[in-house]
């Protein structure tokens, strides 16, 4: 997925959970509801969260320097574990704090004041998170048409992409519907059976949502920041190697994502003794010609001349 396309999905986040939020904001204030409450801190949280993608997304664009010779591509991943931080504290641990303090003292939702007429505070509620579900929809849905192409489950996919912008949309935007679901159904409940302790229990499961979708996203941001490898780039890069002329053998092929759209591949070949310095020259330029138009995200090849008896290696 381009750069582009990824800054897309988070600027149409950002403005559906500020939307959401306002509205969800009004509709606890009005109600006293803590489930409508942890929904109101969930989406602000998010809003916070994509402004922090941004941020990442335009520091990580910064061109290569003295100091950072290969650019600065895995700074968006560290801003996305900044996200998940804020995912866990101020998303996660204030909804468990907020439906603790609800279970202990819950109380009745209060009644809501429209144009001169008395309405029940939960008929707000529902509407407030019905609204709400259709636009996170929304926001979920064009991160999905965003996905690479590919085969397997959406969490196949997900752990393949590379690209914070897109993954945590898609975790965020899930966890909110499922949030979403939870509190519509606790809301009725409480509603129907008159124990307003289940406000406070819907809380705890939407922290509990949040909490979990926090440290998933951690654990996949880690992968990316310590750096992950591309078996399909490694397969192809050792097939091809292996056509070339005076190629002996390919002892070790590695391939390293820095970031959305930056790979780097390092290659060991075994080459002909016989084979002068000017063959091996042409050799390597037509894998890394071959290699970068079948794979555009590949952005730097070190190949070095290495003879597998004895491990000795004279870089080309």
């Amino acid at each position: 997925m381009s750069a582009g396309g990824s800054t897309k999905v988070v600027f149409i986040a950002l403005g559906v959970n500020f939307g959401i939020a306002c509205v969800k904001g009004a509709a606890a204030l009005l109600t006293g509801s803590a489930a409508m409450l942890a929904e109101t801190v969930h989406s602000f949280v998010d809003c916070g969260n994509q402004i922090l993608l941004l941020v990442g997304m335009k520091r990580a664009a910064a061109p290569a320097t003295k100091e950072h010779p290969l650019g600065h591509h895995r700074e968006l991943y560290f801003w996305t574990l900044v996200v998940a931080g804020a995912l866990f504290v101020r998303g996660g641990v204030a909804s468990l704090h907020e439906g603790w303090e609800k279970v202990w003292h819950p109380s009745a939702m209060e009644p809501v004041h429209v144009l001169g007429h008395v309405l029940p505070g939960w008929w707000l509620n529902v509407a407030i998170l019905g609204i709400s579900g259709c636009l996170e929809g929304y926001g979920f849905l064009a991160a999905m048409k965003s996905l690479p192409s590919g085969k397997g489950s959406l969490w196949t996919m997900i752990r393949r992409s590379t690209d914070p912008g897109l993954f945590v949309v898609l975790f965020e935007d899930g966890a909110a519907l499922v949030s979403l679901v939870i509190a519509l159904v606790f809301t009725v409940l409480s509603v129907v059976t008159g124990w307003h302790v289940l406000d406070g229990v819907a809380s705890l499961l939407i922290g509990l949502v949040l909490v979990i979708v926090a440290v998933l996203l951690t654990n996949e941001t880690r992968s990316l920041l310590v750096g992950e490898s591309n078996p399909e780039i490694d397969a192809y890069v050792r097939k091809e190697a292996m056509r070339l002329p005076g190629v002996i053998g390919v002892n070790e092929v590695v391939t390293e994502t820095r970031g959305p759209g930056s790979i780097i591949v390092l290659l060991s070949l075994d080459w002909e003794d016989t084979l002068t310095a000017g063959q091996v020259e042409q050799g390597v330029s037509a894998l890394e010609r071959i290699t970068r138009a079948r794979y555009p995200s590949v952005m730097r090849m070190y190949v070095e001349a290495q003879d597998h008896r004895d491990g000795v290696s004279v870089p080309i």
